[in-house]
């Protein structure tokens, strides 16, 4: 994915052992055009014991290369005169990552978008949640509206090394899509688009996208959009169906054709349209196989 070069080099020895600091340059334009990563790495001999990344995109759009490199370089010569100072505090390692939760996978993960807890989008939900359990999967629904989802900043920062500097509940989704199976997102038609959670959720997801890119950490689910509207027609989806289709060749889920419930307005409930259940149910069973033959 990248071309990675040593810019710099430097070995200090002191008390504590022998430290090694390198800079070095990696190429991800695959990822974004002209996008350069510089990584400032200290080793107490083999062991990685401090890291510092920053990149072109992170530093600005309108930043020169220049300038990015010259962050690192500085970096690099104040943490050179650290370690040769202060060796005692490089004794151990110092990362700064948020490491995902190691429990909360599901084969089948449901994005609820809407704010309504009991709404049409909960019912389709729940629908999902029991189908899979039907066919022998284990589920879990995310009630977005419900959690501390806070707007990505386009810092760029989880393009230096996976992980997101933003503290919120975005964690345990990002671990569970990660590891799912299915991915479904329910959600319905605000304003001709998705609700204000379930768009923040999706933005977030570069998070994903970043770990996919940077660590490898590839999301292998196929993906179902349930979405309803008010009117009647194809019209009002146009603009949620590319959205949250957008959201999943990011990650590279495979979608399904969605299943689309127009005319709530007049029939106020999902229950009472026929076939809707229905076709809900074999839209997500199309895509869990038989328990014996996973």
């Amino acid at each position: 994915m990248s071309e990675s070069a040593a810019e710099k080099i430097r070995t200090i020895e002191t008390l504590e052992g022998t430290f090694t600091l390198r800079l070095v340059r990696d190429d991800l334009g695959t990822i974004y055009p002209g996008m350069i990563r510089y990584t400032v790495e200290v080793l107490r001999g083999t062991e990685t014991v401090y890291t510092y990344a920053i990149n072109t995109y992170e530093s600005g759009r309108q930043a020169s290369l220049f300038d990015t490199r010259k962050a690192a370089e500085i970096v690099f010569a104040r943490l050179a005169h650290d370690v040769a100072s202060r060796p005692h505090l490089y004794t151990r390692s110092r990362v700064f990552t948020r490491p995902l939760p190691g429990t909360g996978t599901a084969d089948v993960v449901i994005l609820q978008g809407s704010p309504r807890r009991f709404g049409n989008s909960a019912k389709i939900a729940s629908w999902c949640d029991d189908e899979a359990a039907r066919a022998g999967y284990t589920s879990r629904v995310f009630y977005l509206q419900e959690m501390d989802i806070r707007p990505c900043i386009g810092c760029y920062v989880c393009y230096d090394q996976g992980y997101c500097p933003v503290e919120d509940g975005m964690p345990p989704i990002i671990r569970a899509l990660e590891a799912a199976s299915v991915i479904v997102v329910c959600t319905p038609v605000y304003t001709g688009t998705v609700p204000a959670a379930l768009k923040a959720a999706m933005d977030r997801c570069q998070w994903l996208h970043a770990r996919e890119k940077i660590l490898g950490k590839e999301v292998h689910a196929r993906g179902l959009l349930v979405a309803v509207a008010g009117r009647r027609g194809s019209e009002p989806f146009v603009c949620v169906t590319r959205v949250v289709g957008m959201f999943m060749e990011n990650l590279g889920i495979r979608p399904a054709d969605p299943v689309l419930i127009g005319d709530l307005d007049r029939a106020r409930d999902v229950e009472t349209i026929g076939g809707a259940e229905d076709g809900v149910r074999a839209a997500l069973s199309a895509l869990l196989a038989p328990r014996n033959e996973r």
